[in-house]
């Protein structure tokens, strides 16, 4: 006989059903249900999730407990859901094979809406469980999302019922937006993207090792563009709005993609006749990358638009340029935000106006320091004392810095695997185990110094990180000559 757990019913109903239930949960940490008392008192209002709750068990211990026992665990209960989503992460994390825990995936959460799904991982990850972990999730539930179970389980929503579910957003309100709209060229971006994998799947079926696919190849180089814009532009503003989960997980697994790519690249660059060894690896890339596509347009995209103000959407309009141009996708004038962009114009010349800035050496206008420090080999960002990002020069393009950055939380503005490096640094910095640190490394195959040095004013009194980013490519070359 098949034993069930209806997690909806109350404890007194489910040991009535099987009195099993009552020694299994006394095993787990439920002495009290021993109590015939108790059972009838509390047993009567009482279920399983709500107990957890109050008696601090991890709910996803109480199911797998009842699961190790032979029962099949049933729920619409969200903490339910939440709980059986940990469990599905440890078994990822315990070194199950990833079929076995998509299927079950699949199975049991055909029902669920990805908006449920990425809540659930945002409060895992406040909960304390480290980002990298969460991240296990995102192919498994991209089996979900993308249609990547050959066989759906029966019952299980279609692909477009699945697509009509994750978006919050009317799918009429993005295609309406202007052609202009960060999001219109986001999505041109990735259309453009899916052609490009199309082709470069098609030439490996094809079993053709030609120039011309080494160039689709290298042309994929510019996902990294594409991937910057959302990460600096999109979810740097979702976190303000409290909205971290998605952003953290998403950024996460664009950074193992981007390395990938660049490895594979690197590698094709040194030796063209070696394709046929990356093969499987190029076809697991384009895979992951076409999920995170529908991600972002079912799941990102439709988040931004309903949260972003029409000025924050200006904002990330007046940035774009900076992030490059994706897939030749063109960024066209913007006519409603021209007026806003007209005003930030006057307000940073109106700035440069005026009398002269006094220092120690002498004296300069606003207009003559800002042409200074744009002429220094040297990119400059400054952290105040609260940890906020307060000034910046970014002539070298050796990292993105975008005007939104300002006024913003600097742990906001990194990936989640730098964000305990980054928090870490200025804790020793406020703390004077250290006051700078100096890193050396390739950064795009361009050798770059990044230099941090603590800030303290003359009573000793930590004032703020500046951060010194220089590209030593040149003088480099002029040593070796």
């Amino acid at each position: 006989m098949e034993k069930i757990l209806d997690l909806k019913k109350t404890v007194a109903e489910l040991v009535e059903e099987n009195p099993e239930v009552s020694e299994i949960m006394a095993e787990i940490g439920f002495k009290e249900i021993t109590n015939p008392v108790a059972l009838n008192v509390m047993g009567r209002i009482m279920t399983i999730p709500r107990g957890a709750a109050v008696k601090g068990i991890d709910l996803a211990k109480v199911i797998a407990a009842f699961e190790e026992r032979g029962y099949q665990v049933i729920s619409d209960d969200a903490q339910s859901r939440q709980g059986r989503i940990r469990n599905f992460i440890e078994r990822l994390s315990s070194g199950e094979d990833l079929d076995s825990v998509r299927a079950d995936f699949v199975q049991e959460f055909s029902h669920v809406d990805a908006q449920e799904i990425m809540t659930a991982e945002q409060t895992l990850i406040k909960e304390g469980m480290p980002v990298s972990e969460v991240q296990r999730l995102c192919d498994v539930h991209s089996a979900l999302f993308h249609g990547v179970a050959s066989e759906p389980p029966p019952g299980a929503l279609s692909h477009d019922e699945i697509h009509a579910q994750a978006a919050s957003v009317n799918p009429d309100d993005i295609d309406a937006l202007p052609e202009a709209h960060p999001l219109t060229i986001l999505r041109a971006e990735n259309a453009a993207l899916e052609t490009l994998l199309d082709t470069i799947e098609a030439e490996l079926d094809g079993a053709k090792r030609t120039d011309v696919m080494f160039q689709h190849i290298l042309a994929l180089g510019d996902v990294r563009s594409h991937y910057i814009k959302k990460e600096e532009l999109l979810m740097p503003l979702l976190y303000d709005y409290g909205v971290t989960g998605p952003s953290q997980v998403m950024w996460g697994i664009d950074d193992e993609m981007k390395r990938e790519l660049a490895m594979i690249i690197k590698a094709l660059k040194a030796d063209e006749e070696t394709l046929p060894m990356y093969e499987a690896r190029i076809r697991a890339l384009t895979q992951r990358i076409r999920e995170m596509i529908f991600k972002e347009e079912k799941i990102l995209f439709p988040l931004s638009l309903r949260y972003f103000t029409q000025m924050e959407w200006y904002r990330c309009y007046h940035d774009l340029p900076d992030m490059g141009i994706s897939f030749g996708v063109p960024i066209p004038a913007w006519a409603e935000a021209q007026p806003w962009l007209d005003q930030e114009a006057a307000r940073l010349a109106q700035s440069q106006v005026g009398g002269k800035l006094q220092f120690p050496t002498g004296e300069l206008s606003m207009e003559q320091l800002t042409t200074i420090l744009q002429l220094l080999p040297v990119d400059i960002t400054f952290i105040d004392k609260d940890d906020v990002v307060r000034f910046f020069t970014n002539e070298g393009q050796v990292f993105t810095r975008p005007l939104s950055a300002l006024g913003r939380d600097v742990m906001n503005c990194h990936p989640p695997e730098i964000i305990p490096v980054v928090r870490n640094l200025i804790a020793d910095f406020k703390a004077k185990k250290r006051t700078q640190m100096i890193v050396h490394r390739y950064i795009r195959e361009r050798p770059i110094r990044v230099h941090y040095q603590a800030m303290y004013d003359k009573s000793g009194e930590y004032i703020g990180t500046v951060e010194f980013v220089t590209d030593h490519a040149e003088p480099l070359e002029k040593f070796r000559r």
